[in-house]
């Protein structure tokens, strides 16, 4: 008979407290003062342990019920803890199997625990009295479906490479790259946990610097919208690019750091120096500055961004920014070779240029911007333009 091992997995616990000793909205465990933060821990941590006792308990009577067959043979039991660690509550799943379970076999079990938050595992809400005459905290507790599930190895591997730490405290431009730089470094190219950590991050800083992150962001993804850089993403993405892919696209040059985004306004076919084009949508990161905010304020960041200050800092990060002579320009099929010369070999042929080219125009001609944009352009790329027939896409 195969010796029993444990294997536990951590993912952070999402807590929203509200202090009946001190009324007022819902706050986020993040975001309590650290003045505060140690009293509501343990204060929270002791109702984790009265429900943990009655989970116990279900366990038990469910445990001959449940059929791991589909998820791994060797599983002997799952059950669920809450603790403390790094001062903050974790969920730690823990599993007893027949023998150590493989790669394959724990990420199927990563999988199943997932798959198990969808439907609300690990959620819900609690009175967590106060010793004395104090009335308390009421909390909502849940697992985030974006959170990383880890082993303990990986734990601390993400521990090492700055999970929990923060090294930013004010956002500012400067300070913005940084931050994405330390999300990078972390989690690569696992988009989902990146913004995770981000939206953490910001948690912790709050509202205030939360709505400065959002406001740098979207400041730098309205200077990102060039038709050059548009082109380059229509080779890289190769399905197709049109308004909600290339805003995700955009999310993923800021994700690659200050140098490429740079880089990439002055000249787009720099990114072809970027090894890997298999995952250059990041869908979750114009959507981090909100997350975080609604959970901190209640509603969304727009409704307290000031509109004129806003321009007045997308004006600023401008000039930080040199375009390329060609950025704001919308190449045609028959002219993107010889703007992106480096991006086309390496995702297009040249009969596949001039099929697409055969079966319409790339942008439409018919848009006053299009005109405008094709209008200011260098004398080169007038004399180059030609008429083509068919549809206009754009």
């Amino acid at each position: 008979m195969s010796e029993t091992v444990e294997l536990r997995l951590y993912s952070p616990l999402q807590v929203d407290i509200i202090d009946r000793d001190a009324p007022g909205r819902a706050i986020p465990f993040q975001a309590v003062s650290n003045d505060c933060r140690s009293e509501y821990a343990r204060i929270i941590m002791n109702a984790f342990r009265a429900i943990q006792s009655q989970e116990d308990a279900r366990n038990a009577f469910a445990a001959m019920k449940q059929n791991w067959a589909e998820v791994c043979e060797k599983i002997v039991s799952l059950t669920r803890s809450v603790e403390l660690i790094l001062g903050r509550p974790y969920n730690v799943f823990i599993c007893r199997s027949r023998g150590k379970l493989d790669a394959k076999e724990v990420k199927s079990l990563k999988q199943h625990c997932q798959n198990q938050w969808d439907r609300g595992w690990g959620e819900g809400y609690a009175h967590c009295p106060r010793e004395g005459p104090g009335l308390g905290l009421y909390i909502h507790f849940w697992q985030d479906t974006a959170a990383p599930l880890l082993t303990r190895e990986e734990f601390d591997r993400a521990r090492i490479m700055g999970w929990g730490r923060i090294s930013v405290k004010k956002i500012t431009p400067d300070t913005f790259w940084t931050l994405i730089a330390q999300a990078k470094d972390s989690w690569g190219g696992t988009h989902e946990a990146a913004a995770y950590w981000l939206a953490e991050r910001l948690l912790e800083m709050g509202p205030e610097q939360t709505l400065n992150f959002h406001g740098i962001l979207h400041g730098y993804m309205k200077l990102a919208y060039q038709y050059g850089l548009w082109n380059a993403a229509i080779l890289i993405l190769e399905d197709g690019c049109y308004g909600d892919k290339f805003e995700d696209f955009r999310a993923w040059l800021i994700y690659q750091g200050k140098e490429t985004y740079l880089a990439a306004l002055k000249d787009p076919d720099s990114l072809a120096d970027i090894p890997d084009h298999e995952n250059c949508r990041f869908m979750a990161l114009p959507y981090v500055g909100d997350m975080a905010y609604e959970r901190l304020r209640g509603r969304m960041p727009h409704v307290d961004m000031d509109p004129d200050a806003h321009r007045r800092l997308t004006a600023e990060l401008k000039k930080g920014i040199v375009y390329g002579a060609e950025t704001g320009y919308p190449h045609e099929w028959s002219e993107i070779a010889a703007y992106l010369p480096r991006l086309t070999a390496r995702h297009t042929t040249p009969e596949e240029l001039r099929a697409r080219g055969r079966r319409g125009r790339l942008w439409n001609h018919g848009d006053p911007d299009i005109q405008k944009a094709r209008a200011a352009a260098p004398k080169k790329k007038k004399a180059r333009s030609g008429k083509q027939k068919g549809g206009e896409s754009r």
